[in-house]
């Protein structure tokens, strides 16, 4: 049977999926070519390694996200620099930051903004390696929220981009997760992000990505 017949939600191992949901291009040439659907998934979890939340890497979405409706930042560790942020194109009217008490209260607080409609994109952190059933419920969740967008109509950003970031702990062997799209990031140097596609609709990827992506200001600050 060749590819073009197969069920959209059926791919071969040796080939990325086919996209069956809206993309936004991530930045990134090299990493968009690794991506299904050329880009971040729209209404669907991207899960995130770093060892602080990797700004540098969403700045090109956050900015596309902030033309389309309101950026929800829940229970981040650091604060965002406003000064900073602003500087690169995100108005501060746009962002939102939720500071929940623990985990549980932020998945909770990410579900009932994911119902949002003006929420364009929604970035939830968390310290630990979160359990099956908890990726699952925001993935549902991802899955069923649509966008309003700044134009009030959503046509070319049609659900938020749901971020679940956590920090780097190679050393921990990670669980199962309802994530399609799972990402390592190690900054290397002030200009150099490398990425590892961990997870993705397709084959594996053994090697990482080494992208140029420099940084002039202080991303965050501390609390």
């Amino acid at each position: 049977m060749a590819s073009t017949q197969l069920h959209p939600q059926v791919w071969r191992a040796s080939e990325l999926a086919a996209s069956v949901q809206s993309t936004t291009p991530t930045g990134w040439t090299a990493l968009d070519a690794q991506l299904p659907g050329g880009g971040w998934p729209l209404g669907a979890v991207v899960e995130l390694q770093a060892a602080v939340p990797p700004w540098r890497l969403l700045l090109p979405a956050l900015q596309q996200a902030c033309r389309h409706g309101q950026v929800a930042l829940v229970a981040l560790p650091l604060v965002p620099n406003a000064a900073a942020w602003a500087a690169h194109g995100l108005p501060l009217s746009r962002l939102w930051c939720v500071h929940p008490c623990d985990a549980r209260e932020a998945l909770w607080c990410a579900e009932q903004l994911l119902t949002c409609p003006e929420v364009a994109l929604c970035w939830l952190h968390v310290e630990e390696p979160p359990p099956l059933a908890w990726t699952q419920r925001l993935q549902q969740a991802a899955a069923a929220a649509r966008c309003a967008g700044a134009r009030g109509d959503g046509a070319d950003w049609p659900a938020p981009l749901v971020v679940l970031s956590r920090p780097d702990d190679s050393a921990r062997p990670d669980g199962a997760s309802a994530a399609p799209l799972r990402l390592r990031v190690r900054v290397e140097g002030p200009a150099t992000l490398v990425v590892q596609v961990r997870k993705r609709r397709g084959p594996p990827l053994a090697r990482a990505l080494r992208l140029h992506a420099p940084w002039l200001w202080s991303e965050w600050i501390e609390p």
